[in-house]
């Protein structure tokens, strides 16, 4: 009698658990059709509208309300607009925050008022003017926590009426005070049934599986809230948290206006246009072979700076500026040998001397061609002196071969150097500089119709084709091009990347270079602009165009606003 008592209070307590609990377990796994798009709960109410010339966000502030304004296309702020915004047949013209652009606001009374508000904003601007419309909820402001009386127990009641959790919970508090009373005053059947309810109702007590099913929220609409499972479901309103840019669970970024701007995010209109086939070589920058020079010796010495002092690198020289000088430095050896020769010289040219003056006391009973000769001997031994006499003293001067800046400088006051092949200093004129670059294709060398360059900090070099060796380097054409109006800060040997146009047309998007980011998988993407604070991920395949813009070939769909500003900044959100 006892074992069958229990099959029953167990049969009993399994039928009135499962009406309740299959469906709450039942609800954790299925869908509830597609899934919408992330909302993003907002610490204050806020509307956002556009149309074809404006963009608008309006947030409450206190017991006002800020209007952000910014053009559709480009995202800028519009400053210097007339902004009316009317609701609940009150009319308000918003005035310009001081120190802000694109920023209007207003005081009316509706705005402390509970419920949806349809919203009339009149814009005119300089360009244009337009009529947006919305409707801005204002949610309910909660009771003070402790107030009693008929008004705490009617906002209790309402809001259990209004919440099917905590209208569950009630439900099962009253059946589970019912049930314990019966179990408690009851004797036989009625006991046994009592005490096998609460059994059941004491295991989905324990699961919690109920209550966590009351306290979900259902609602797939506008107000869909962003909430962390088993975290307290506190407004944000009441907490006062600050709005700040974000990564939605989607891979989508909920930027706010105001760090739009602080941003500085612009965006663009995707418009499908023709642009030439190109391709992408590897080059360097490299002196003109008419804007570079080499100063080198003739002879060993040991230097000496001139009368400007040695050049360092980075110094502007003029053509012909001595840049240093050259002290012979003569052994031992070789100074004794020349010493002994200019001896033997003058020695000579005494002797050469005193015949001249003989034979020119003798002049006319001796012939005239002796004279002549001895004449001719002692100019002779006078030159030979003059000739080795420097090679002990004479300096020389080391000059700048062209005009232009000192890239490399070898020596050092005093230094001993031998005049072979070594450089002393090197000189480039940066107004005339190249690049070299290299194409495997042959194909490739003979189309190029145009070409760009951009160096590793992104400055972009305007280069005119000069034309390609015939003779291989490593299996690869060299190609030359000269660079138009050569920028400040270019360094021979730094490296660039090369765009050249070929023959051929490519249908897409253009864009700007830095629109185009990567993610963190290193895939190229760029920022869609979908709503008024939200961007999405586009994943794009592209071609470069020139040096700063890039053909995105798929990816984006036309009229799609992509960010072109701002989008490696929006990248790192997080």
């Amino acid at each position: 009698m006892i074992h069958r008592r229990l099959l029953a209070a167990a049969s009993i307590a399994a039928s009135l658990a499962a009406p309740v609990a299959l469906p709450t377990l039942a609800h954790e796994g299925h869908e509830h059709g597609d899934a919408p798009k992330p909302v993003v709960a907002t610490a204050t109410p806020t509307m956002e509208t556009s149309s074809s010339d404006f963009e608008l966000v309006a947030v409450v502030h206190g017991k006002g309300l800020l209007v952000y304004l910014d053009r559709f296309v480009t995202n800028e702020p519009v400053t210097g607009a007339t902004v009316e915004v009317t609701a609940d047949g009150e009319a308000v013209t918003a005035s310009p925050v001081s120190g802000e652009e694109g920023v209007y606001s207003l005081d009316a009374a509706w705005v402390s008022k509970p419920g949806p508000h349809e919203l009339t904003v009149s814009v005119t601007a300089a360009d244009a003017a337009d009529l947006l419309i919305g409707t801005l909820e204002i949610p309910a402001t909660a009771q003070p926590a402790g107030s009693g009386g008929r008004g705490g127990v009617s906002a209790m009641l309402g809001q259990v009426r209004h919440d099917p959790g905590l209208m569950s919970g009630a439900v099962m508090v009253f059946l589970l005070g019912v049930l314990t009373t019966v179990a408690l005053t009851q004797r036989g059947r009625a006991r046994t049934v009592a005490g096998a309810a609460l059994i059941g109702f004491g295991l989905l007590l324990a699961s919690g599986a109920a209550f966590a099913h009351g306290g979900e929220d259902h609602s797939h609409g506008d107000e869909a809230k962003d909430k962390t499972p088993g975290a307290a479901a506190t407004p944000m309103a009441v907490t006062g948290a600050a709005e700040s840019p974000r990564r939605l669970p989607d891979g989508s970024l909920y930027v706010p206006k105001t760090s739009q701007r602080l941003l500085s995010v612009r965006t663009t209109v995707a418009k499908t246009q023709q642009a030439a086939q190109t391709v992408q070589l590897i080059g360097q920058i490299i002196a003109d072979p008419n804007g570079g020079g080499h100063v080198q010796a003739t002879q060993s010495g040991r230097i000496e700076p001139g009368e400007k002092g040695l050049p360092y690198v980075g110094q502007r020289v003029e053509a012909g500026q001595v840049l240093a000088t050259i002290t012979p430095a003569v052994n031992v050896v070789d100074r004794s040998g020349i010493q002994q020769q200019i001896a033997t010289v003058e020695q000579e040219l005494v002797i050469a001397e005193s015949r001249v003056q003989r034979l020119r006391k003798l002049e006319g009973s001796v012939p005239q061609r002796d004279i002549e000769e001895a004449e001719a001997n002692l100019n002779g031994l006078r030159k030979r002196r003059a000739a080795l006499s420097p090679t002990l003293t004479t300096k020389e001067a080391l000059r700048a071969p062209i005009a232009g800046v000192v890239t490399a400088n070898n020596v050092k006051a005093g230094q001993v150097i031998e005049g072979r092949d070594q450089v002393l200093f090197e000189i480039v004129d940066p107004s005339r500089l190249m690049v070299e670059a290299v194409a495997f294709d042959p194909r490739v060398a003979n189309a190029i119709k145009a070409a760009t360059a951009t160096t590793a900090d992104g400055t972009g070099l305007s280069l005119e084709l000069l034309g390609s060796s015939l003779a291989l380097r490593q299996q690869a054409i060299p190609l030359l091009f000269r660079i138009a109006n050569p920028p400040a800060g270019l360094g021979v040997g730094q490296p660039v990347r090369l765009v050249a146009q070929v023959q051929g047309t490519a249908s897409g998007i253009v864009l700007p270079r830095h629109s185009v980011v990567r993610s963190a998988g290193g895939q190229p993407i760029v920022w869609q602009h979908e709503s008024p604070q939200r961007f999405v991920a586009r994943p794009v395949r592209t071609q470069p165009v020139d040096g700063g813009t890039v053909l995105v070939l798929a990816g984006i769909e036309p009229e799609a606003r992509i960010v072109t500003d701002g989008a490696g900044l929006l990248n790192q959100v997080r």
